[in-house]
């Protein structure tokens, strides 16, 4: 082989037989690199394969045995080696190599191929095709100089090698390797370049859209710092115009002191502000009767972080004004250090509550009445012409008899002065909240609602079957019951189903932090459900303002869920609502439960009712009443001694007093001696009796008596109350345990029919 003048040789010298052949242009696949010899002789052809193909003779080997060069003993790899007779030939595959992503490394390229292109013709076009192809022109004629060549070739001669025939075998093959591996190089060169090239791109892009980002946030907080200051100017103009008083109080060694208020105070409280951060100023202008709920929640929000109550604060007038107090406690890392609250006066919406209480009062009783009164009077008038029917024959009955139908007659006629009553009921009645359970109070109501609602709509009712006591007035509830059934009636124009349920419930501080209403503790509540066409999302936010409805002119005044809302909250509870439009409504009622169920007097009621064979002695001033109590214990196997007053008791007393288990007493009864003083003077004399106290009046008028009726083996029934509740009331009694036994025994079971 011989190198032309001109050319630089550092390709050829610095290539070794013993380097092996280059990878291809795919990464990663260890196959052999790509030589194309284009040459119109047959005779060539052969040469190159037996030079580069696997199976021609190791010359390199030879060489070196030859002229005495040492050699590192490694195998030698092959070459892929394609021929063509023609420079067409010789470009088609080319291209093809390269359309397939195998391009070839090396061509040799014959220079006089008639007819046809010459070398240089081919190597143009080839370069055209792939500019990273090495070409070795091989000629035995000096055609061209080597400055003809590089003038028709231009830049490209950097990928050109010229190849004097006949060639040495060596030579071709040590060419080969130093061809091969320039062009791997140059591939991994080209690959890495582009891999920079790309990564520069991409930093390019990265750094554009972040100092595009930039300059928007730039332009977003001048825009931003602007608006703060809008905000902080109309801020500062609302909080100074605003009814609303917003005040701070600074929390130090848990004192609590008022240190700012805004200065709509002076409209609320005729005071300014600077006098309403005085010390004594919130103390002394606070209801006494509301001062204990002003502690209450500031108690409440050092532990859940917020609170509001509702109180009564003077006015520099001297009048007392309702405001509702919101709070808000500020931390700072687990330390309180301040509360933020607002003051809303409320007077005039107390004042509206009150008002319609008392409209739907009269609306609820009005539509109940209107509803029930024919039928209900039908049946008095039934049950009791076919008592007086039976009387007219009173000869052929017993004295018992008799005795009964009178008890019927006198009854339905003071059921119907009762619904007289009901129907002309017009005027303001005592709130008296006690002790009582949700499920009786909706229990009590069913028939009634049912009737409210029509048969259009299915009524069901779901009882929890543990439930905690609540204190309130029963009459308050049912007319809240009302109010939502009625309001959940109205939903459902074209029949649906309402499904009220009670369940206990128990919320810890994390959801009383999380919801504004709540608070931690123990709570029954009362779900009112309808499937009706529901609330839209817009409407929920005012569900419950007075005068708020979605009616049609005349359909209603929008009054009934604001009462309930006012009753609620006069209960200490809230109320949750979620509804969807065409999904229906649920309104959650949360009352909070009583801590001791056994202060109030309440007995579990027993869902098998037990008699039993002891003697009671029964005391009641009212003749119908110990009568129909008398037959109720003796159908249940009881004995029973009657007495009208607490001296007839005494009498009895003296003359059985080992017979009788228990006492049970009226507590309100003439001749001066009360049920409590009557329980007094027997247990003097016998300190282990049971007693069982009934009254017509509210639980916490016995309370005057703590001695008697909150002492072991003591129950306490309130009239009128199921007759399933005075028979546990006997029963628990009687079964206590008695002093230094573990438990006595109970007595035969005995049941009746009523």
């Amino acid at each position: 082989m011989q190198l032309t003048p001109g050319r630089p040789a550092d390709a050829a010298s610095d290539a070794s037989p013993a380097e092996g052949p280059q990878p291809s242009s795919l990464p990663g696949k260890s196959i052999p690199p790509r030589v194309l010899v284009i040459d119109d002789a047959e005779s060539i052809h052969q040469d190159f394969r037996k030079i580069l193909g696997d199976r021609g003779p190791d010359l390199c080997q030879d060489a070196a045995e030859l002229f005495g060069i040492a050699r590192k003993a490694e195998s030698r790899g092959a070459f892929e080696v394609d021929f063509a007779y023609g420079g067409e030939e010789g470009l088609r595959l080319v291209q093809q190599a390269k359309s397939q992503g195998r391009p070839y490394a090396i061509a040799f390229v014959d220079m006089r191929m008639p007819p046809g292109w010459d070398g240089l013709e081919t190597s143009t076009r080839l370069w055209k095709a792939d500019s990273d192809i090495q070409i070795v022109l091989c000629t035995a004629y000096s055609d061209y100089s080597w400055e003809e060549v590089a003038d028709r070739l231009g830049k490209q001669t950097d990928s050109l090698l010229i190849l004097k025939k006949p060639f040495d075998n060596v030579e071709v093959l040590q060419s080969t390797h130093a061809l091969t591996k320039k062009w791997s190089l140059t591939q991994q060169a080209k690959s890495r370049l582009e891999d920079l090239d790309r990564l520069v791109n991409e930093r390019t892009r990265e750094l554009r859209a972040s100092n595009e980002k930039l300059e928007g946030e730039i332009t977003e907080r001048a825009r931003t710092e602007e608006a703060l200051r809008a905000a902080q100017a109309r801020l500062n103009y609302l909080v100074t115009q605003s009814p609303t008083v917003i005040y701070s109080l600074k929390i130090n060694s848990k004192q609590i002191q008022a240190v700012w208020a805004s200065d709509s105070a002076v409209q609320m409280t005729g005071y300014t502000a600077a006098e309403v951060c005085q010390p004594d100023w919130w103390p002394s202008h606070v209801h006494p009767g509301d001062w204990e709920d002003v502690l209450s929640a500031r108690t409440r929000i050092l532990a859940v972080d917020r609170a509001a109550a509702e109180y009564r604060l003077r006015h520099k007038d001297g009048q007392y004004r309702w405001v509702r107090d919101e709070q808000r406690l500020v931390r700072r890392g687990p330390e309180p250090v301040e509360i933020v609250g607002t003051l809303m006066d409320i007077t005039e919406r107390k004042e509206l509550e009150e008002r319609l209480r008392q409209s739907q009062k009269m609306e609820a009783i009005g539509l109940l009445a209107g509803g029930i009164a024919h039928d209900f009077n039908n049946l008095l008038l039934v049950m009791r012409g076919h008592a007086e029917l039976l009387l007219l024959r009173h000869s052929e009955h017993t004295p018992e008899t008799t005795e009964s139908l009178r008890q019927i007659t006198t009854a339905s006629e003071r059921a119907a002065n009762l619904t007289r009553q009901l129907l002309a009921f017009s005027r303001k009645q005592l709130i008296q909240p006690k002790p009582l359970l949700l499920n009786d109070v909706v229990a009590n109501m069913t028939k009634l609602l049912q009737r409210l609602i029509g048969d259009h709509i299915q009524l069901q009712c779901d009882f929890a079957a543990r439930m905690a006591l609540v204190q309130a007035d029963p009459g308050m509830l049912e007319e809240m019951l009302v109010n939502l059934v009625v309001n959940a009636r109205e939903a459902m124009p074209d029949g649906g189903r309402l499904v009220i349920t009670t369940e206990e419930v128990t919320f810890d501080e994390a959801y009383a932090r999380v919801n504004q209403e709540a608070s931690p503790g123990k709570f029954a509540c009362l779900t009112v459900s309808d499937t009706g066409a529901g609330i839209a999302p817009e409407h929920l936010p005012h569900l419950f303002e007075p005068f708020f409805t979605t009616k049609e002119v005349g359909k209603g005044p929008g009054l009934g869920l604001a009462t309930v809302y006012g009753i609620v909250k006069q209960h200490r509870g809230w109320i949750d609502v979620s509804s969807q439009p065409r999904s229906g409504a649920t309104f959650k009622i949360f009352l909070p439960a009583l801590a001791d169920d056994a202060e109030c007097g309440q007995m579990p009621i027993e869902k098998d009712l037990r008699g039993g064979d002891e003697t009671i002695l029964l005391v009641e001033d009212d003749e119908a009443v110990r009568s129909l109590t008398r037959r109720l214990l003796e159908n249940f196997g009881y004995r029973v001694r009657e007495a009208a007053t607490g001296r007839e008791a005494l009498a009895q007393w003296s003359g059985h007093s080992a017979e009788f288990a228990l006492l049970l007493t009226d507590i309100v009864m003439p001749q001066g001696i009360s049920g409590v003083d009557l329980a007094g003077q027997l247990r003097a004399q016998y300190p282990a009796l049971k007693v069982v106290f009934m009254s017509g009046y509210p639980a916490d008028a016995a309370d005057k008596n703590p001695g008697q009726i909150h002492r072991p083996r003591t129950r306490f029934v309130q009239k009128p109350c199921p007759w399933r509740d005075l028979l546990s009331a006997v029963r628990g009694c009687l079964d206590e345990a008695e002093p230094g036994n573990l438990r006595s025994i109970p007595s035969p079971a005995h049941s009746a029919r009523l």
